[in-house]
């Protein structure tokens, strides 16, 4: 969703600039999402995420990968981020059923360890 990309990018570095600390933005490429395969304007909202992130003092990592949750928490782990923020998803009922186990994942590993997960709207 365009719009909550942006919402969210402004909110966490409105979060970032409070707290004094850097902020990253990681977008996790899935097999599905490679540039072949995706819409042109799916792209363009994503090339303008990437700039309004960078234009607002967060970094941009981008990692291929086929396991987002596995990856979010390796990339916390190896940068010492102590703090997700994720977008309220918008989805429908059958695509919430789907992203569950993805966000169920992520809440297990997150449970181990000291890194807090924030939700934004």
């Amino acid at each position: 969703n365009a719009q909550t990309s942006k919402n969210v990018i402004r909110k966490t570095a409105r979060l970032a600039s409070y707290y004094n600390s850097p902020w990253v933005l990681l977008y996790v490429q899935t097999p599905k999402e490679s540039m072949d395969k995706i819409a042109l304007d799916k792209q363009r909202h994503l090339i303008n995420n990437f700039k309004l992130a960078t234009e607002l003092g967060g970094e941009i990592i981008r990692v291929e990968s086929a396991h987002v949750s596995r990856t979010i928490m390796e990339v916390a782990e190896q940068r010492q981020i102590t703090t997700i923020c994720i977008g309220k998803p918008h989805m429908s009922l059958f695509k919430v059923i789907l992203a569950t186990n993805l966000f169920n994942q992520l809440l297990k590993k997150l449970s181990v360890s000291e890194i807090d997960l924030v939700i934004l709207s």
